[in-house]
């Protein structure tokens, strides 16, 4: 599978029909159709907008580097268990 193909069917799985993605990117859904069945031939004009698309609608992941709960919440945690 080309990576473009890949863009495409992981916008899919988040619920974007061909024509929401090309109304979103300017790309031809007849185009978007071809290269999600393995067609060759993409342009990089045309890949970079669905990078920004996917960039656009992958969900934020958590903060990990969060600072810990304050004293008195962990204390509460403690009393709750």
């Amino acid at each position: 599978m080309n990576p473009t193909s890949e863009l495409i069917k992981r916008l899919r799985q988040r619920g974007l029909s061909q024509s929401e993605i090309s109304r979103r990117t300017g790309i031809p859904q007849p185009r978007l159709s071809r290269w999600e069945s393995g067609a060759a031939g993409s342009g990089a004009n045309d890949v970079l907008k669905l990078v920004r698309l996917d960039e656009q609608t992958t969900p934020p992941t958590p903060d990990v580097s969060a600072p810990p709960a304050a004293p008195e919440v962990q204390i509460a945690r403690q009393e709750a268990a």
